[in-house]
């Protein structure tokens, strides 16, 4: 209880860490939402679903660059007469009027240039850095499904001296294998390729998916502290598994963030609280649930058969961290 007690403090402590972000690029970027999240293909594929993008102030409109792809300004605006619709397109012209510049602007996947040009006034900043899907994490615990989902996981990790105790009589020995940590190391390696190859997600994706499941067969049976294990893991799926989950739907359904709740828009603010969830989110996060629950009940059911006792998954163990059983160990001593 002590071990779960201080590892919740350190996730709260990383959550405030993480919230209190915001406050430092609000100030650094100067900008009122200096973190939104991309959630439609209006701009695929120079900034993808679910990318973090960073919104920095436009100090001079007369240098900002209004030219086709790859070259022109991506601004967030408002859109005209709206006051929560953030849209993040390329400005593509741009024209003075009545004492101030108008940009045409344009999404770098749609056909053809946005009906009504974007007063000067309207343009909330320009992006100036994005990371590619980490954006989808936010925006699925601000869903009532994905909320209970984190939830409850973190409940069997933060208890699971109670939920699965440790009936071995000792513990196994011998040393971890790092190298069974690899699998888990794929999918973040998948993300920093996102930067070089935007269109290429799903066939990356889909291998970095089972690279996990390889993950979660093979690390329960390898860890002395379960404790960590656990922690470990619930960070990695956290913080790595659900971006990846979410974007998987998204390329294999076609249904976007921008569909998940009655909002209007390319990108929003992670700070905004979402409400009315269409029934479309309730497809999406089935679909979810099909590619990730299995590994996650995998990994919990063999930590639990592991702490147990039962003897082929301790035997499995301690193969995996090279002890000698005590029949061998006999067998040497003779």
């Amino acid at each position: 209880m002590r071990e779960s007690v201080k590892y919740l403090i350190v996730f709260l402590i990383l959550a405030g860490v993480a919230f209190g972000s915001i406050h430092v690029f609000r100030s650094t970027l100067k900008t009122q939402y200096p973190v939104m999240v991309v959630v439609s293909q209006s701009m695929v594929p120079t900034l993808g679903v679910g990318d973090f993008i960073l919104v920095g102030q436009i100090n001079d409109f007369d240098e900002v660059v209004a030219a086709p792809k790859p070259d022109g300004d991506i601004l967030v605006f408002l859109r005209s007469s709206s006051l929560d619709e953030y849209i993040v397109h390329r400005a593509v012209k741009k024209f003075p009027k009545n004492g101030e510049w108008r940009f045409v602007t344009k999404g770098d996947h749609n056909a053809g240039e946005d009906g009504q040009p974007v007063l000067e006034e309207n343009v909330i900043g320009k992006v100036v850095g994005r990371v590619p899907i980490m954006g989808y994490f936010p925006l699925f615990i601000k869903t009532s499904r994905g909320f209970t989902f984190v939830a409850a996981l973190m409940a069997l990790v933060f208890f699971a001296d109670y939920i699965m105790p440790d009936k071995r009589s000792e513990k196994t020995g011998g040393r971890f294998p790092w190298v069974s940590l690899i699998p888990f190391f794929v999918s973040p390696l998948v993300y920093l390729a996102f930067w070089f190859m935007p269109d290429s997600h799903l066939e990356l994706e889909l291998f970095a998916l089972a690279m996990w499941y390889l993950g979660c067969l093979v690390a329960p049976t390898t860890y002395e502290d379960d404790d960590m294990g656990l922690m470990f893991w619930l960070y990695h799926f956290v913080l790595v598994m659900i971006p990846l989950g979410c974007d998987i739907v998204q390329w294999t359904t076609g249904v976007t963030p921008s569909r998940w709740w009655d909002v209007k828009g390319s990108s929003v603010p992670i700070a905004l609280l979402f409400q009315k969830e269409r029934p479309v989110l309730y497809q999406a996060f089935s679909e979810f649930a099909l590619y990730l629950l299995p590994g996650c009940a995998l990994y919990f059911v063999l930590t639990a058969t592991k702490r147990r006792g039962v003897k082929e998954i301790v035997s499995l163990s301690m193969w995996m961290r090279r002890v000698q059983s005590r029949e061998g160990q006999a067998e040497g001593v003779r």
